[in-house]
């Protein structure tokens, strides 16, 4: 009875302990649901401070604090932000200073505005104040460099003194260097390091000589190792300011500007997203945007692979559907008109009512030219093109396949009459073909596409000047 009676006692007594710890544990969890940053500033009066994050090369408002009585600002949106790089922005929109959201989300930042960065100092978040820590050692050593800088200007390159000065330059960039190196290390697995270690330069393999295969073997080397400190699967890099220059430094200075190398290119960096839904956000967005409105000749050709390749990504839930069909679409449109595609045949009728066909025509080089009668810069670029035409018909084998875009027969003889046009002459809207306009995604002119004596595509939406240039390159390029 007694062995009985005490199990009694001893579940009696365990369940509510049991109930109070989770009670306890669970009210533990919803303190940490939200975050609470408070700013204490001296010399600070504004009537609100903003919270902004970074996304990109953008920067997005998150939340607003009021001027409480006791001069701090505090930040309570109501949940946990998401851990990047974040800044504090003034109420005339001046940005104050940047600062870590990482795991822990209740902290007080407390400086003076007359001494921003170097007075910051953080409660409650250990990556804080060791960012800030690391601001106040770079600036000290950026003063340090300064004055030997100044130093060095006052003697000649070759003295002993400049020799002496760039030294201890050196050293003083190795200190810094050692320091760097070291809080990566001594705090691995933390938001500050891996924020740390994204702005190193890779390591690279050593290449001694300057002959031109030296230079493109560090070249070389530079692009293959340009990743190896940055990891574009880690959402927290996408809201902080350095990603977007990397990606732009590896597109634009690194990647040759061939559209097959940038496909390549853009392949390698999506590919480096892994299963971050942040990054490849960004990245889709970035690269729509950049590749998909290009003025440079070709590079169509990437956002129709964008579209083509991983627009069918799940993580691509995050654009609007319209807007994501209307991409689709366009790339549809595009991709029949990439250079190196077949030119779509268009038969069209010329004044006489005679049906021409485009791949009727037998010469080296065919320009198709859609141009309007009441076009003000077709009123220019026609006697340019009839010059060009009349100049190099015979040198170039090259024909004029010219579209009025204008229904008006008596508009396009009168046209035709006044600039001398002797090319082939046909009107898009009498047509055995479908329509002009869709076919070649033509709706303003003046536009042209070059073909070569095979019909495919070599160059478009160039004008006449660019588009002499660029035949006598190509004729000038070794014969295949």
């Amino acid at each position: 009875m007694q062995h009985k009676s005490t199990t009694i006692i001893m579940k009696v007594t365990y369940y509510p302990f049991l109930i109070l710890c989770l009670t306890l544990w669970g009210m533990t969890l919803t303190a940490q649901q939200s975050a609470k940053i408070t700013i204490d500033l001296k010399g600070l009066n504004d009537s609100l401070l903003y919270l902004a994050s970074y996304g990109g090369d953008k920067q997005f408002v998150v939340d607003t604090a009021a001027h409480a009585k006791n001069g701090s600002y505090v930040f309570k949106p109501g949940k946990l932000l998401d851990q990047g790089m974040y800044i504090i922005v003034d109420a005339s929109k001046k940005r104050l200073f940047d600062f870590i959201i990482g795991q822990e989300q209740t902290f007080t930042i407390s400086g003076n505005t007359s001494q921003l960065p170097s007075s910051l100092i953080s409660k409650g978040s250990t990556e804080n104040q060791l960012l800030f820590d690391y601001m106040r050692f770079l600036a000290e050593r950026q003063k340090q460099q300064a004055a030997l800088k100044e130093q060095l200007k006052k003697h000649l390159p070759q003295s002993d003194s400049a020799k002496f000065l760039m030294n201890q330059t050196e050293e003083l960039n190795n200190q810094v260097q050692s320091h760097i190196t070291a809080l990566i290390a001594q705090h691995k697995g933390t938001f500050f390091a891996d924020f740390l270690k994204t702005m190193q330069e890779p390591e690279l393999p050593l290449i001694e000589g300057n002959t031109r295969a030296d230079t493109l073997s560090r070249y070389k080397a530079y692009k293959d190792h340009f990743w190896d400190n940055i990891d574009l699967s880690d959402d927290r890099l996408i809201r902080t300011p350095v990603i977007h220059p990397k990606v732009e430094q590896y597109l634009n200075r690194l990647t040759s500007p061939l559209p097959d190398s940038l496909i390549t290119a853009v392949d390698l960096l999506l590919h480096k997203t892994g299963n971050s839904y942040e990054a490849f956000k960004y990245l889709m967005w970035y690269l729509t945007i950049k590749y998909e409105g290009s003025e440079i000749m070709g590079y169509d050709a990437i956002f129709v692979h964008l579209v083509d390749t991983w627009y069918n990504d799940p993580r691509m839930d995050w654009m609007n559907a319209g807007v994501k069909q209307n991409l689709i679409a366009r790339a549809k449109t595009l991709k029949p008109l990439l250079i190196g595609k077949p030119a779509p045949e268009m038969i069209l009728f010329d004044t006489l009512m005679q049906p021409h066909s485009l791949y009727n025509i037998q010469a080296k080089y065919i320009l198709i030219y859609f141009w309007d009668p009441d076009c003000g810069h077709c009123k220019k670029e026609t006697p340019l093109l009839r010059d060009f035409y009349k100049n190099n018909k015979e040198t170039y084998d090259l024909e004029v396949y010219a579209i009025c875009m204008d229904t008006s027969w008596k508009d396009m003889k009168t046209y035709i009459r006044k600039n001398e046009t002797i090319w082939i002459n046909v009107n898009g809207f009498y047509s055995m073909t479908p329509d002009f306009r869709e076919l070649y995604d033509v709706h303003s002119s003046p536009v042209m596409f070059l073909l070569d004596k095979k019909k495919t595509i070599i160059a478009k939406r160039l004008l006449s000047e660019q588009m002499e240039t660029y035949i006598r390159q190509r004729e000038k390029m070794p014969k295949e």
